[in-house]
Protein backbone atom coordinates (compact mmCIF):
# COMPACT_ATOMS: atom_id res chain seq x y z
CA UNK A 1 0.00 0.00 0.00
CA UNK A 2 1.42 3.58 -0.92
CA UNK A 3 -0.05 6.67 -0.34
CA UNK A 4 1.44 9.36 -2.68
CA UNK A 5 -0.44 12.80 -3.31
CA UNK A 6 0.71 15.92 -5.10
CA UNK A 7 4.45 17.04 -3.53
CA UNK A 8 5.10 12.97 -4.77
CA UNK A 9 7.53 11.54 -2.62
CA UNK A 10 10.61 10.16 -4.02
CA UNK A 11 11.07 7.22 -1.83
CA UNK A 12 7.73 5.91 -2.54
CA UNK A 13 8.63 5.13 -6.68
CA UNK A 14 11.84 3.45 -5.15
CA UNK A 15 9.94 1.46 -3.01
CA UNK A 16 7.23 0.42 -5.73
CA UNK A 17 9.66 -0.56 -7.78
CA UNK A 18 11.96 -2.48 -5.70
CA UNK A 19 8.79 -4.31 -4.89
CA UNK A 20 7.62 -4.86 -8.78
CA UNK A 21 11.33 -6.34 -9.46
CA UNK A 22 10.78 -8.78 -6.31
CA UNK A 23 7.45 -9.81 -8.10
CA UNK A 24 5.32 -7.84 -5.04
CA UNK A 25 1.92 -6.27 -5.84
CA UNK A 26 1.21 -2.23 -4.77
CA UNK A 27 -1.66 -0.96 -4.62
CA UNK A 28 -1.81 3.54 -4.54
CA UNK A 29 -4.23 5.88 -3.35
CA UNK A 30 -3.10 9.34 -5.05
CA UNK A 31 -5.03 12.05 -6.19
CA UNK A 32 -6.52 12.49 -9.52
CA UNK A 33 -3.00 14.28 -10.92
CA UNK A 34 -1.91 10.44 -10.16
CA UNK A 35 1.44 9.82 -8.63
CA UNK A 36 3.97 8.46 -10.54
CA UNK A 37 4.27 5.08 -8.72
CA UNK A 38 0.68 4.28 -10.75
CA UNK A 39 3.17 2.76 -13.63
CA UNK A 40 4.17 0.28 -11.14
CA UNK A 41 0.92 -0.29 -9.38
CA UNK A 42 -1.25 -3.34 -9.58
CA UNK A 43 -4.23 -1.08 -8.35
CA UNK A 44 -4.78 2.81 -8.68
CA UNK A 45 -7.01 4.40 -6.40
CA UNK A 46 -7.47 7.91 -7.08
CA UNK A 47 -9.72 10.46 -4.95
CA UNK A 48 -9.93 14.30 -5.45
CA UNK A 49 -7.71 15.92 -3.11
CA UNK A 50 -8.44 19.64 -4.21
CA UNK A 51 -10.55 21.85 -2.55
CA UNK A 52 -11.79 25.21 -2.05
CA UNK A 53 -9.72 25.75 1.35
CA UNK A 54 -5.89 27.05 0.60
CA UNK A 55 -5.01 23.35 1.26
CA UNK A 56 -5.74 20.08 -0.04
CA UNK A 57 -8.74 17.74 1.25
CA UNK A 58 -7.70 13.41 2.54
CA UNK A 59 -11.35 13.47 3.33
CA UNK A 60 -12.16 11.64 -0.19
CA UNK A 61 -9.34 9.03 0.48
CA UNK A 62 -10.67 7.91 4.14
CA UNK A 63 -13.75 7.10 2.19
CA UNK A 64 -11.63 4.93 -0.79
CA UNK A 65 -9.65 3.74 2.45
CA UNK A 66 -13.25 3.15 4.39
CA UNK A 67 -14.79 1.18 1.54
CA UNK A 68 -11.36 -1.06 0.76
CA UNK A 69 -11.08 -2.12 3.96
CA UNK A 70 -15.12 -2.66 4.33
CA UNK A 71 -14.88 -5.16 1.63
CA UNK A 72 -11.36 -7.07 2.23
CA UNK A 73 -13.29 -7.76 5.70
CA UNK A 74 -16.57 -8.85 4.18
CA UNK A 75 -14.54 -11.00 1.75
CA UNK A 76 -12.49 -12.24 4.62
CA UNK A 77 -15.12 -12.74 6.86
CA UNK A 78 -15.40 -14.47 10.42
CA UNK A 79 -11.32 -14.65 10.38
CA UNK A 80 -10.94 -10.93 9.63
CA UNK A 81 -13.33 -9.72 12.12
CA UNK A 82 -11.87 -12.32 14.93
CA UNK A 83 -9.09 -10.51 14.02
CA UNK A 84 -10.07 -7.15 14.68
CA UNK A 85 -11.89 -7.63 17.80
CA UNK A 86 -8.04 -9.83 19.21
CA UNK A 87 -6.95 -6.61 18.23
CA UNK A 88 -9.55 -4.02 19.79
CA UNK A 89 -9.37 -6.12 23.22
CA UNK A 90 -5.88 -5.54 22.78
CA UNK A 91 -5.64 -1.88 22.56
CA UNK A 92 -7.83 -1.88 25.87
CA UNK A 93 -5.91 -3.37 27.67
CA UNK A 94 -2.92 -0.93 26.69
CA UNK A 95 -4.83 1.12 27.53
CA UNK A 96 -5.04 2.67 23.77
CA UNK A 97 -8.79 3.28 23.30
Amino acid sequence: MVFDYRRYEPDNLTLAQLAAERGGKAVVFTDTWLSPVSAHADVVLPSRAASTSPYDSFVPTLAVIETVVAHVIAALGSAARDHLQRTEATARRAGLV
